[in-house]
């Protein structure tokens, strides 16, 4: 393991399950990388320091969760809370504290560090060839490494999720002071902070829609629905569809899940089955690209989604107003209120 892989622990941002993958890769291009190899070698190491100093950035600034006094002002977390409220998806990034945004830098740069080394083990022996050279086979490391890189995914998208929530104004407020501590919550933790420790519902449900192959048919989404159960889905992220009477803009986000079709195509669609007398129809998947990491796809799948329902809402238009993962989380958060 390369000696700059972090100043101080507290300052790395990779967790020890990374570190390993790093030290695995590194090791692999140490045996069989040859003069290529050396030279991924030293940008691994660039990075790792580069990541490391947003570490120690991160820590410079006071955290959302404790008090600041400033020419005998107080503000802590409770004022961030009235702040943020307040907030909409033009003005959230100017009110949002400075660590918050230093950490979303660094969540990307961690982000595309992964990616980086997705693609360098697509570059490196497998089987027979890799067990000649003495390397660890590269198919394995490909498999963790778009592992942990939809992990970090993951993190971002949390944040988009809480972000959208927290900017509504049609959301009550108890609620969206909810998202904003949630928020808060990451972004002070943001070195340690891992979805699938804090909301495992999402961790689970999106490794689980990455393995669903969309198949269309009638459109009801049954096959979809009985794939992302079948697949790992967390139970309670269906539950939450199916234990009460949702609005119908509820259902069309969670169509929209499952499809990876917006709620406006599928209604046109559906016009031209029942025009052409068609009993199903097939659509495409966008998971299952070998040439593409999963977790671009998956970011790109939430950001179509998330961008669609937003612009639903400024404009008043009809259909979904959240993502399903949103309205997902917006009962979450009611219930994690009621119990306080």
């Amino acid at each position: 393991m390369p000696k700059t892989e972090a100043k101080t622990p507290d300052s790395q941002p990779l967790r020890p399950e990374e570190l390993d993958l790093v030290s695995r890769v590194v090791a692999a291009l140490e045996v069989s990388g040859g003069d290529d190899g050396q030279e991924s070698i030293r940008v691994i190491r660039h990075h790792l320091e580069s990541l490391a100093l947003f570490g120690e950035l991160l820590n410079r600034y006071p955290s959302p969760l404790t008090d600041q006094v400033l020419y005998g002002k107080k503000r802590g977390l409770e004022t961030l809370v009235d702040t943020m409220v307040t907030t909409d998806q033009a003005t959230f990034p100017f009110r949002a504290p400075t660590q918050a945004l230093v950490g979303r830098t660094m969540n990307m740069a961690q982000i595309n560090f992964l990616r980086m080394l997705w693609h360098l083990t697509g570059s490196l022996p497998v089987g027979d060839e890799a067990e000649r050279s003495g390397a660890e086979d590269a198919s394995v490391l490909r498999e963790v490494a778009a592992q942990r890189l939809r992990a970090a995914v993951h993190t971002r998208l949390v944040e988009e999720v809480l972000a959208d929530i927290v900017t509504d104004g049609s959301v009550e407020r108890s609620v969206r002071a909810q998202g904003v501590r949630n928020l808060a919550n990451l972004w002070d933790n943001r070195l340690t902070w891992r979805v699938h420790d804090f909301f495992p519902i999402l961790a689970a449900t999106w490794e689980a829609r990455q393995r669903v192959q969309v198949i269309g048919g009638s459109l009801a989404g049954s096959c979809e629905l009985m794939q992302l159960m079948t697949k790992g889905c967390d139970e309670e992220f269906v539950d939450l569809f199916t234990e009460r009477d949702y609005e119908e803009v509820e259902l069309q986000a969670f169509r929209e899940f499952l499809f990876g079709t917006s709620s406006e195509e599928l209604d046109r669609l559906a016009l031209r089955m029942a025009r052409e007398g068609l009993t199903s129809i097939e659509l495409d998947s966008q998971f299952g690209e070998v040439s593409r990491d999963g977790g671009s796809i998956l970011f790109e799948f939430f950001r179509s989604r998330l961008v669609q329902c937003s612009a639903r809402r400024v404009a008043d238009l009809p259909g979904p107003r959240h993502t399903a993962e949103g309205y997902v989380m917006l009962t979450w958060l009611q219930k994690q209120g009621a119990s306080k």
